[in-house]
């Protein structure tokens, strides 16, 4: 076959034309400009791609090249400048040029109060003629040139998006108060119909902008309350001369050029609703940390090919150049159900903040969209953590990264032994409190915070308001009292972090003690070895005393939960005492007697028994109840204790099946300088008795 098609674009009326010629064998390339559209139709079996923007000259050499002899211009409709050099290069090089147009028709075309204009002059000759009040839908770019060509602005009314740029372009413009409706699409036709009857419009000013810019909801809704609709036409649809064809159109237009026998063009066409094209796709993208100068290349193209954007409003809010409706959700459920009843949607963005890849509510959605079938694409963005490691001139490689953002999170538990960390916290207020239990710590244990910390905050980075501020004392933190909500980040580099011990015990000295019992020191190496706590666990110490295990399970790891059970009011004090002196928010304190005041707590991993009371039946089959795979480690003193331990045991065989026990008995002896001598000092012996039930 002598023929041979180019088709330009990446839209989805090109790639569905892409996927009747491969289905076909017809001999074709098709031409994107950027990487992220070669990436989309690669993922969609094109595999002859010609990739890079081009001019008319660029156009006509590669005609002449590959010797095509038939041109497809598939582009985005406003994308008239491409279309031009497209349409240049054809006439230059003698060879057919066929355009394929997305349809921005409405279906209340044929109403008497519609009418169409070629372009903004000429609506606004039309407008002048007009009485009453003019309801703008076209957007704030454009909004001086319209306010100047009107005698009488008083009756304009503009409703635009609810951002600052929007509401500063209608101030400009001479619109104040009430003229300026700020509000976020997509319209349907009730809500544009009680628009329309508020400012009492006569006449709306919109564009042609298609289903997917919600052209019928305004149309439909103006013909109903009887107000003149003026619609600036498509870029494509002013020339009625010129040859464009929708995809049906221009499979028929190919066939005949081509004599290709093609009696059922519908049947044919179902090729490519059956396809992997027509499942449903969407984009989930990053866009960086603030400013559009951060939005990376592969965003902008997804931007510019979206018919719907979807994002957090604080998000989409930057996205104002983008005329496609913007609907602030962000939850997959959400989306998935409004593109469910809005099927019209055929290019979905979702938007977020910084980096998906990064600590991101892409996570989830991303998860919930593979779930449900979807084709799902991500773009990754610019994060706030790599900004500020810029400005910081940090190296990431160094650098712990946390988030905080709106979960619960021991930050202060983090921090202990991190050399350098980044954390996303959830405000500035949030980043204050952080701040200061970092600098209280340092306090309590007699540091001075200026030699051992260094603590800077990032706010609002990537924007124009964007400050860097170095945290060196209490007098600091009263500068963030004046700042406005906004996203920032700490950095925080603990100059002694290396010269802390790996392992996390504590010595007996180091404990506030009174009068009451302590698990010694040695006993709990030995204790906490045996528990072998995980990293999220939750552990119940039950007869916590002063706290010594609960203490040193809640400094093993952040991530670990600790509930401290004791029932004596003195050692309730003491275990206080304890989780303030060691700022300790992973460990909660429960004053109570066990069983019973285990009844409300989170089920266990593991449990410490350091005190009974009698009771020690009851407690472990309150343990088991919870979850009959928790490890327990009882601590036993006395053999009357540690006989009633191995009878409970026996009875727990019958009823927990390969429950497994492991018994050691422990005496340490320390010896204590005495004049010239060291004496021994016995230790109670201790039995340590460890109970599990073996997973299968």
């Amino acid at each position: 076959m002598k023929d041979k098609i180019l088709l330009f674009g990446g839209t989805t009326e090109g790639r569905e034309l892409s996927n009747y010629l491969r289905s076909e064998d017809i001999p074709h390339a098709v031409s994107v400009a950027t990487q992220y559209g070669e990436e989309i139709l690669r993922e969609n079996g094109e595999d002859s791609l010609i990739v890079g923007r081009k001019n008319a000259e660029d156009i006509e050499k590669l005609i002449a090249k590959d010797s095509y002899n038939i041109v497809v211009d598939a582009t985005h409709p406003f994308a008239t400048i491409a279309s031009g050099e497209i349409k240049k290069a054809c006439e230059n090089a003698g060879v057919t040029y066929l355009r394929l147009s997305r349809n921005t028709g409405t279906n209340a075309s044929g109403s008497a109060y519609i009418l169409y204009v070629d372009s903004l002059d000429k609506a606004l000759e039309v407008l002048r003629e007009e009485n009453g009040n003019i309801l703008l839908l076209t957007g704030s770019k454009e909004l001086n040139k319209i306010c100047e060509s009107i005698d009488d602005i008083s009756r304009i009314y503009a409703r635009v998006l609810p951002n600052e740029d929007s509401i500063s372009k209608c101030t400009a413009a001479g619109l104040s108060g009430k003229q300026i409706i700020a509000m976020q699409g997509p319209f349907s036709k009730t809500m544009n119909k009680a628009l329309f009857e508020e400012v009492h419009a006569s006449v709306i000013l919109t564009k042609e902008s298609g289903k997917t810019g919600g052209l019928d909801e305004k149309l439909e809704a103006a013909v109903e309350c009887n107000i003149k609709a003026v619609v600036i036409k498509n870029p494509e649809s002013k020339n009625e001369a010129e040859d464009c064809y929708d995809l049906e159109g221009i499979i028929g237009e190919i066939s005949r050029i081509i004599g290709i026998e093609n009696p059922d063009l519908k049947a044919q066409y179902a090729l490519t609703e059956s396809s992997s094209l027509n499942k449903n796709t969407i984009v989930l993208a990053g866009v960086g940390p603030g400013d559009p100068e951060y939005f990376t290349l592969e965003l902008n193209d997804a931007l510019e090919r979206a018919d719907i954007i979807f994002g957090a409003k604080t998000v989409i809010s930057r996205l104002e150049k983008n005329d496609c409706p913007k609907v602030p959700v962000y939850r997959g459920e959400e989306i998935h159900e409004y593109l469910k009843a809005h099927p019209e949607f055929k290019c979905p963005v979702v938007a977020y903040s910084g980096d998906i890849s990064l600590c991101s509510g892409a996570s989830s959605s991303t998860e919930f969209f593979a779930e449900h079938g979807y084709d799902l694409h991500r773009i990754v963005g610019i994060s706030s953590v790599t900004l500020f490691a810029k400005k910081l001139g940090l190296h990431l490689e160094n650098v712990r990264i946390v988030s905080a953002h709106g979960r619960e999170c021991n930050v202060l538990g983090t921090i202990r032994g991190e050399e350098e960390l980044i954390i996303l916290p959830s405000g500035v207020e949030h980043a204050a409190e952080i701040c200061r239990g970092i600098l209280n710590e340092a306090f309590l244990w007699g540091d001075n915070s200026r030699n051992r910390y260094v603590i800077k905050i990032g706010y609002k980075l990537g924007s124009e308001n964007e400050q860097i501020i170095e945290i060196l004392d209490e007098a600091d933190l009263d500068s963030l009292e004046g700042l406005e909500k906004g996203k920032c980040l700490l950095y925080i580099r603990d100059k002694k972090a290396a010269d802390s011990s790996v392992i996390k015990g504590l010595s007996d000295d180091e404990i506030i003690r009174g009068k009451v019992p302590m698990t010694k020191e040695e006993i709990r190496a030995l204790s906490m070895r045996k528990l072998a706590l995980t990293k999220k666990a939750i552990l119940y110490d039950v007869g916590a005393g002063t706290g010594s295990i609960s203490l040193e399970a809640a400094l093993t790891a952040p991530g670990i939960k600790v509930y401290s059970i004791e029932k004596k009011d003195e050692a309730v004090s003491l275990l206080k005492e304890n989780k303030e002196k060691f700022a300790l928010s992973n460990m909660e304190i429960v004053k109570g007697e066990a069983p019973l005041a285990l009844t409300e707590l989170h089920a266990p991993t593991h449990a410490f028994i350091g005190g009974s009371s009698g009771n020690m039946r009851e407690i472990l089959d309150a343990v088991f109840e919870k979850n009959e795979y928790a490890r327990i480690v009882i601590n036993c003193v006395t053999l009357e204790t540690f006989s009633e331990v191995i009878q409970i045991l026996e009875e727990l065989k019958g009823r927990v099946r390969d429950i497994s026990a492991d018994i050691i008995q422990v005496q340490v002896t320390r010896f204590k300088k005495a004049g010239n001598y060291h004496l021994s000092d016995a230790l109670n012996p201790v039995y340590i008795i460890t109970l599990q039930k073996e997973r299968s």
